[in-house]
């Protein structure tokens, strides 16, 4: 083979190559977080004296988890180009100690402990998905972690697309419903034909 074949050949594979990696380029990566939940305005009482939340170890990663209902319902996956900012439970968190304890002088010596099960977008279909939180908390006195009161909150929002984007905006939804709904928890204790969950004995013990 002569020298100017040799040479068109390799040209030739060059340029091949060339046009193979001047295709569509990847999409960048996109990161979200969940915004900023609005602090409320609670009675003395009610503000914790210290809101922890804990997670499981699947959920302490900055990939944005879904699952398909049709496929594989048990599997967990992970957009390939979003992620969150930060870990959800960290965001989750900051935003539920500005909602609760954020503007607010607490009196009460008791700990607010939130469980975080579930935190993940679930595709019904190609078309509808929606974003689900699980989290359990507990009112808890100071010097012990038998808890005064219970609760699970179940939160689910309609993402308005079924997209990662789509599944950011119903997460921002929720992070607001929980907020709220703690708050409302929180406040109605002692209503609830028990007394001094708030303040008193039964925190300081």
């Amino acid at each position: 083979m002569r020298i100017p074949q040799l040479a068109a050949i390799v040209l030739t594979s060059i340029a091949v190559t060339a046009c193979n990696g001047l295709g569509v380029p990847p999409r960048p990566m996109a990161s979200f977080d969940l915004g900023l939940t609005a602090p409320r305005s609670l009675p003395a009482q009610v503000v914790p004296a210290q809101i922890q939340l804990l997670a499981p170890s699947w959920l302490e990663t900055s990939a944005m988890q879904y699952r398909l209902t049709w496929d594989q319902t048990h599997r967990r996956r992970s957009f390939a180009n979003s992620r969150w900012a930060a870990h959800p439970p960290e965001m989750l968190a900051r935003n539920l100690e500005r909602a609760i304890g954020g503007i607010n002088i607490g009196t009460s010596e008791c700990r607010l402990r939130l469980e975080l099960d579930e935190f993940v977008q679930v595709f019904d279909t190609e078309q509808r998905s929606e974003a689900r939180v699980v989290l359990r908390a507990s009112w808890l006195p100071a010097r012990s972690d038998k808890a005064l009161a219970r609760k699970e909150f179940a939160l689910s929002s309609v993402a308005p697309e079924a997209t990662a984007e789509g599944g950011v905006a119903a997460f921002l939804q929720i992070s607001d419903m929980l907020a709220e709904q703690l708050v409302q928890w929180l406040a109605g204790l002692d209503g609830e034909g028990l007394r001094d969950l708030n303040v008193g004995a039964a925190c300081r013990s």
